[in-house]
């Protein structure tokens, strides 16, 4: 069957945000699908197509880098591919694209982020991108020379001020690392950097740095977008604990509860139903503990379990 009969047959609105989110592939998608099965292939795109990917909770700059993140982490190279491409015909800065595969690395590790790499780069390449992502590169130091201890000493939580932890950590292991973590998990840095440095205070030197020194300072992505994307990233490996703190981190950095919601609701279309539903009970427990279910419609708490 042609494309065209293809378009006729699903609907052109279908063809229309398939292609704003998965690009030029999306047709030979929907062909392949349809030489299998027409009825799958119409409820796959009424559900993940002209549905999920329809709906206005997320604009399509924040629903495309979240996918670039969660196809990141599953290790999904032929829809990440896709996707890059789409988040350039969309106009979004090929520089904040790439500062969402690269924030991977924290969770991710170089098996996840290093293949993902050179996806951009074939991509960037060939459209002739690199000269650019080179000129808008940070500087070797990155954002230290714009960061002042004082202010970001003004954000800390009152509780972390005053705790007898915080002014010896910062000492050991630089105001430019520990700050960081303060400001993003207040209450709760202190305990996992305590925690590692314990057991080994060189390796959480070189972890704190790396990771909140450096890769959380970048200031490339916005941090309610970064957080988002790093929602997706944990739900994308099944990692609940860092996926929770990031849902209270977004939603302090400006994200309403509608987009955490959004992107819990999301990965169902790419990652399955059970994991979603998990996240989700997640997200109402936060909700709850935070004294505002009424935000998300004042749902049960947890789904009710089947009994006889």
């Amino acid at each position: 069957m042609s494309q065209s009969d293809l378009r006729a047959k699903y609907g052109p609105n279908a063809y229309d945000v398939g292609r704003k989110i998965q690009g030029a592939n999306f047709d030979k998608r929907v062909a392949q699908r349809d030489s299998l099965d027409q009825h799958f292939t119409r409820a796959w795109i009424d559900f993940a197509i002209k549905g999920m990917y329809s709906r206005k909770a997320l604009d399509t700059r924040t629903r495309l880098l979240v996918l670039v993140g969660q196809y990141t982490m599953a290790k999904s190279h032929e829809m990440l591919e896709d996707t890059i491409r789409a988040a350039f015909e969309a106009k979004v800065d090929p520089r904040e694209v790439l500062e969402i595969v690269l924030q991977c690395i924290v969770y991710g590790g170089h098996t996840t982020v290093d293949p993902a790499i050179k996806v951009f780069h074939r991509v960037a390449e060939e459209l002739n991108l690199l000269p650019a992502l080179q000129k808008s590169a940070l500087p070797l130091d990155g954002t230290n020379s714009k960061r002042n201890e004082q202010d970001e000493r003004n954000r800390w939580h009152a509780e972390d001020r005053a705790d007898p932890r915080t002014e010896d950590l910062v000492k050991r292991h630089g105001w430019l690392a520990v700050s960081r973590g303060l400001v993003l998990r207040p209450k709760h840095h202190l305990n996992v950097l305590e925690f590692l440095d314990k057991i080994d205070p060189e390796f959480a030197g070189l972890w704190v740095r790396f990771c909140y020194g450096d890769m959380y300072t970048r200031g490339i992505v916005d941090d309610k977008t970064r957080l988002l994307c790093m929602i997706g990233d944990c739900l994308a490996v099944g990692e609940a604990t860092q996926s929770r703190g990031h849902m209270r981190g977004a939603m302090r950095n400006g994200a309403s509860p509608k987009e955490v919601l959004e992107v819990v609701l999301q990965t169902c279309v790419n990652f399955g139903m059970p994991s979603m539903l998990h996240a989700l009970e997640m997200f109402v427990q936060i909700m709850h503990e935070d004294g505002r279910l009424a935000e998300i419609g004042n749902p049960p708490i947890a789904v009710k379990s089947y009994s006889k």
